[in-house]
């Protein structure tokens, strides 16, 4: 994916994402990655990460949210979805601009205001309104936030540059 035949355009930079984004951002790629090859070591890698990076309870639960969003994506999304490689050390560098704005979705699921993840999901998915993926991001949103028997697993800083 980083020859120059193949290189998708990005305009951001792996940088201006927060420790949790590119956290997300791996497991977005690795799930990706399962649907354009039809084989679930994506998915399987990315449940790993996941475990390993939020714990046995956690993890899968994270993974299979994203899943809940990529499906969405799919279902909704006008247009394809362009995404950099979760093997390429120099993808790993750089963002498309379709995974930024995946990204602000996920992160309006976050905070949990309903308009903000409706308006979100419309310019993620080129639609009006895109129902099915703003429930996907509600539904991730609440997978990160905190009850009464875990601890937070959002960064403080939620907001892209």
């Amino acid at each position: 994916m980083c020859t120059d035949a193949n290189a998708l355009s990005h305009n951001f930079d792996v940088n201006d994402l927060g420790e949790m984004e590119r956290e997300w951002l791996h497991l977005v790629r690795l799930t990706c990655m399962s649907y354009e090859h039809n084989r679930a070591e994506g998915c399987d890698r990315a449940i790993s990460h996941a475990e390993m990076r939020y714990g046995a309870d956690n993890g899968p639960l994270i993974a299979s949210r994203i899943t809940g969003i990529i499906r969405a994506m799919r279902a909704e999304r006008m247009g394809s979805f362009g995404y950099l490689s979760p093997q390429c050390p120099s993808c790993r560098l750089k963002v498309t601009e379709d995974e930024w704005l995946l990204l602000l979705l996920m992160q309006a699921g976050v905070r949990g205001d309903r308009g903000d993840i409706a308006d979100a999901a419309a310019e993620f998915s080129g639609r009006s309104e895109a129902p099915v993926l703003a429930a996907a991001a509600a539904r991730f949103g609440s997978a990160l936030a905190p009850t009464d028997n875990r601890r937070p697993l959002t960064s403080p800083s939620l907001a892209l540059h």
